[in-house]
């Protein structure tokens, strides 16, 4: 394991062993991602996350959230989401248990064929960023709502095609009863393990190969996706 290396920052005191113990993701030295604005700006771009908890028995829930970035120093900053009222995770997220929040970047199949050099294997290339924290619940009022609002006026700036939908357009008896249906969380970002597995430890005709592989689309986007399932439903 002279390879393994701990990306840990926000804990300091901690002990190797204690680091070590607390790891969620095997990360060899060559595909290890410092950079903290690369990996806040990562946060943000992929910030369709999912979210895992252990307490009371594991449980999985896929989730947009708003990456908040710290005000300084060494922190993380935050990560916020929401939750179904009815979603049974909630009861793991009482600020005291640990969740894990895995941003996921592209990934792709990599053919030997790509490579300059010979012999060599297939791989798949990915990226993907594992934050740990201890959500809590929000109750204040104020702070719910102003999540909500990042999350809508981010992704219709991002996505919504120039229509500018606000969520203020809502009634607000009818926007009030879905807030009610809903349960918002923040956590603070304690730790941060960053794994980009991208070919960058090859050599440079070898990432040409990879690049020109990486030309041709893999797999159906979520257009074709959404088509073709719509395609089977009657009526």
């Amino acid at each position: 394991m002279a390879e393994r290396r701990h990306f840990l920052l926000g804990l300091p005191g901690l002990t190797a062993a204690a680091e070590a113990a607390s790891d969620s993701l095997y990360i060899p030295d060559r595909h290890v991602e410092r950079d903290r604005e690369l990996l806040m700006g990562f946060f943000e771009e992929y910030s369709f996350a999912m979210v895992i908890t252990a307490s009371g028995g594991i449980r999985v829930t896929n989730v947009p959230t708003i990456y908040e970035r710290p005000g300084g120093g060494e922190s993380w900053g935050k990560v916020w989401w929401h939750l179904a009222k009815n979603n049974p995770q909630n009861d793991a997220m009482n600020g005291e248990a640990e969740a894990l929040a895995v941003f996921h970047g592209p990934h792709a199949y990599i053919s030997p064929s790509w490579y300059a050099a010979r012999p060599t294997v297939p791989t798949w290339n990915f990226a993907v960023v594992h934050c740990h924290g201890k959500p809590r619940r929000v109750d204040d009022d104020a702070a719910f709502a102003r999540s909500l609002d990042q999350l809508v006026t981010r992704n219709e700036k991002k996505y919504g095609a120039g229509k500018a939908w606000e969520l203020g357009s809502m009634h607000p008896e009818y926007l009030k009863g879905m807030r009610q249906q809903i349960v918002a969380y923040e956590m603070t970002v304690d730790k941060v393990e960053a794994k980009f597995k991208l070919g960058q430890e090859r050599t440079a005709g070898d990432r040409v190969g990879v690049l020109r592989g990486l030309e041709r689309p893999q797999g159906r986007s979520i257009f074709e996706l959404t088509r073709d399932y719509y395609a089977r439903l009657k009526g």
